[in-house]
């Protein structure tokens, strides 16, 4: 018996993604809500749950303790 393939890992979101969801979110608290164009709304409500369900997946865990970025030397 064969193993089943294995999924590709879901690419977590850059942070210039998460920067332009944030950016774009402002922007609609600012023009107001009940402003804002609902097709509008609906692509960013679609992007942010996108966002959030590559962050949810992606596995973040290093190849090793010390390969995060930042963290002291021991």
């Amino acid at each position: 018996m064969t193993a089943p393939a294995a999924h590709p890992p879901v690419p977590g979101p850059a942070v210039s993604e998460i920067s332009a969801l944030i950016a774009w979110m402002r922007r609609l608290s600012d023009a107001g809500v009940h402003r804002a164009d609902p097709a509008e709304l609906a692509a960013f409500r679609h992007a942010k749950q996108d966002l959030l369900t590559r962050l949810e997946h992606h596995d973040r865990t290093p190849a090793a303790p010390h390969d995060q970025p930042g963290d002291p030397d021991d």
